[in-house]
């Protein structure tokens, strides 16, 4: 655990107040005031805004592998596959060594903070999404209950479909248990939504939602452009793949595919 103190050494050494530390960080002041008196603990929440508000470096924070960091390899290795980038392309865009990432995917070692926030720069997701929290494993099972129920499908049919007991199916969805990757991409895939609404809560898809440009964000919340990426998501594989084609004709008419 991060005491109280080591937080404002970390707050008078980037000569921040406790009012501008705690304005920037979205908490009332007396939850800061009571951390650094260690009257109350952080939680993993409260660590990933303090990493980002004061760029808190591997050296700041010698104990941050104590920090709960939930299923960070399935959530790097879930946003990779999503973007569809392998191992030695997501590296160049890090700057890490596709070795180093394969064995953060892998859990055989702990993401250190350089990492992680060279990983969420290049997916533009909070860095928070990476930082453990109790929450993840029942916000993930209210989605997937909520995504099984909307499309009339019982627990043991999505059980058959996708390979994976109903114990199982029942244990996600209570948040008894962490799901897989493998578990969360047939669980997407049978229920037709995307790994990333799985596992990004509300409040993470409104962070980045608030780092797109107000024009891009207009684009977006435009009903016929709603409408258009509502009929793209039940596209088949080879549909899409013919969509990107043809987009990719429209921008490079004098590029040969």
């Amino acid at each position: 655990m991060i005491h109280g103190d080591r937080v404002k050494r970390l707050r008078e050494k980037h000569q921040m107040t406790q009012e501008l530390l705690a304005e920037k960080m979205r908490i009332p002041l007396n939850q800061l005031q009571e951390i650094e008196d260690n009257q109350r603990e952080m939680n993993p929440k409260f660590f990933a805004r303090l990493v980002e508000v004061l760029e808190v470096s591997d050296d700041d924070i010698s104990s941050w592998k104590h920090i709960a960091v939930g299923a960070t390899g399935n959530k790097v290795r879930a946003l990779r596959k999503n973007k569809g980038l392998n191992l030695e392309e997501l590296g160049t865009l890090t700057g890490l060594s596709p070795t180093y990432i394969s064995e953060v995917e892998r859990g055989e070692k702990v993401a250190s903070i350089s990492a992680l926030r060279a990983i969420t720069e290049v997916f533009q997701v909070p860095i928070s999404l990476f930082i453990g929290n109790k929450r993840k494993q029942s916000v993930v099972g209210q989605k997937l209950r909520n995504a099984r129920v909307n499309r009339g499908i019982t627990q043991k049919e999505l059980a058959e479909i996708t390979g994976l007991s109903t114990a199982m199916i029942t244990h996600l969805e209570n948040g008894k248990v962490q799901a897989s990757l493998d578990s969360i991409e047939k669980i997407s895939e049978s229920l037709g939504i995307s790994i990333c609404y799985l596992i990004l809560e509300q409040e993470e898809v409104e962070e980045m939602i608030g780092a797109i440009t107000p024009e891009m964000r207009e684009i977006l919340f435009d009903k016929n452009v709603q409408n258009v990426i509502g009929s793209i998501c039940t596209f088949s594989k080879e549909e899409m793949i013919q969509v990107l084609n043809y987009v990719h004709l429209i921008k490079n008419p004098f590029i040969k595919s």
